[in-house]
């Protein structure tokens, strides 16, 4: 199979995409494991013709959902069925839907220009995490829920969440990565009971680091518990200490809701699928 001539003009595609986290190792690519990046990378070489390595807005764990992921790729317009493969971008969208499996939605396959970028060109991203303190589970949504004992002091939460807005070190709450920086921006942290005994916690963000925001909502679910009070998770993002935090939320209550790309560029997910958004 040939690979891309360097030398051609290559031309950029976003995609935008939703997927179950479950069957996956998270997102990125892995040597011997069922990734997002891997399923969409070995389809898009059936169907382009030639490699075609993603860049994506975030890099989701293992278990972790989306519902607005966002990833681009270059595609060599010389090879013959790559040029085939992009003359109609529905076509192209049905068939990588089809291909990626039951566990990814595509959403839509858009011609952007090479300034986009799929992670640097994003302004802010928003996770939504869901709890359950009913003491009834409801079976058929236990895989992107945390159930937990409750009730949860849901008044104790808000207060505890205001000390984690604004810019900070987040070390307490990131696992560190060599040489880079724990320094966040976290613009809002909301509540919600959608329906009775269902808490979900939305957080925004210019960017997260690793872990950043299950561990966020660990720490708010100790306080919520009542074994925490609400002065104690700003004590914990002073002390710029992971030992000191409470223990990550589960990756399955996570889920990637919205990527923003502010004025230049739409955000996730497409407008004519943001009603799911609604519904759920």
């Amino acid at each position: 199979m040939p690979s891309p001539d360097p030398a051609a003009a290559r031309t950029r595609y976003r995609i935008d995409l939703a997927y179950d986290g479950a069957p996956y190792a998270g997102f990125a690519r892995q040597p011997g494991f069922a990734t997002v990046q891997g399923r969409l990378e070995d389809a898009l070489v059936r169907i382009l013709g030639h490699p075609a390595p993603l860049v994506c807005a975030g890099r989701t764990d293992r278990g972790v959902h989306a519902l607005a992921q966002v990833v681009h790729l270059d595609v060599d317009p010389t090879v013959e069925r790559a040029a085939r493969a992009t003359r109609d971008l529905e076509v192209l969208r049905s068939r990588l839907d089809q291909q990626a499996g039951r566990a990814i939605s595509v959403w839509s396959v858009r011609e952007v220009g090479a300034g986009f970028h799929a992670r640097f060109s994003a302004v802010s991203r928003r996770y939504r995490y869901r709890l359950v303190d009913a003491p009834v589970a409801d079976p058929i949504r236990r895989g992107d829920r945390w159930q937990i004992e409750g009730p949860l002091d849901v008044a104790a939460i808000r207060a505890a969440a205001p000390a984690l807005v604004g810019e900070h070190d987040f070390a307490s709450f990131c696992r560190r990565a060599p040489g880079r920086t724990t320094r966040r921006r976290i613009n809002r942290i909301t509540l919600s009971r959608p329906l009775p005994g269902h808490l979900d916690i939305v957080i925004d963000g210019s960017a997260f680091c690793h872990q950043q925001v299950r561990a966020i909502v660990g720490c708010l679910v100790e306080v919520g518990r009542g074994r925490e009070h609400p002065a104690w998770v700003g004590e914990v993002l002073e002390a710029r200490d992971r030992a000191v935090a409470a223990r990550v939320a589960p990756a399955h209550g996570l889920t990637l809701e919205r990527v923003s790309y502010g004025r230049s560029w739409p955000a996730a997910p497409p407008p004519e699928v943001r009603a799911l958004l609604r519904d759920r």
